[in-house]
């Protein structure tokens, strides 16, 4: 049962990959698509009086970016749950190897056409990890301390 336990990390490394491999002309197309869709998919909710909705996801932000920073934050997050012992030592461990998977993913992305590889995607994401990684330990520790504190028969 211990392996069923990885399972949530090796789904979502394999999502990182997935996007890591795609040639950046494609990424870009796949955006658009999608801007369009959810922009369909929201217009006629909107009321009538409404102005008609510009694209949603805005150009301003650089959507890849965010898709590093949730990847990386759920990855964190699902690796800390493979080693299923919440202790420091394994917040440390599911660290690294958030951080080795950037790397290697950088290491990827090099070769693809339309995709470079960059320090600073590997720091955000591990950064983006390590949020994960603290969030559950931090949700891990306030339980006990609940449990602890929690008088029996309640």
């Amino acid at each position: 049962m211990r392996l069923a336990r990885w399972l949530p990390a090796l789904l979502i490394a394999g999502i990182i990959f997935v996007f890591s491999s795609t040639p950046g002309k494609q990424v870009a197309q796949t955006f658009d698509r999608l801007n369009t869709s959810v922009t369909q998919t929201v217009a006629p909710v909107l009321p009538r009086t409404a102005p008609k909705p510009g694209p949603l996801l805005s150009g301003n932000v650089d959507w890849l970016k965010v898709g590093h920073g949730v990847g990386y934050f759920f990855l964190g997050v699902s690796v800390l749950f493979g080693l299923s012992v919440y202790t420091w030592r394994d917040m440390l461990s599911a660290q690294a190897i958030c951080s080795l998977y950037a790397v290697a993913d950088e290491f990827l992305q090099h070769f693809i056409p339309g995709r470079a590889a960059s320090g600073w995607d590997v720091l955000l994401d591990s950064v983006a990890a390590c949020a994960g990684i603290l969030m559950v330990m931090l949700v891990v520790t306030i339980g006990g301390r609940q449990r602890a504190v929690k008088p029996d028969g309640l």
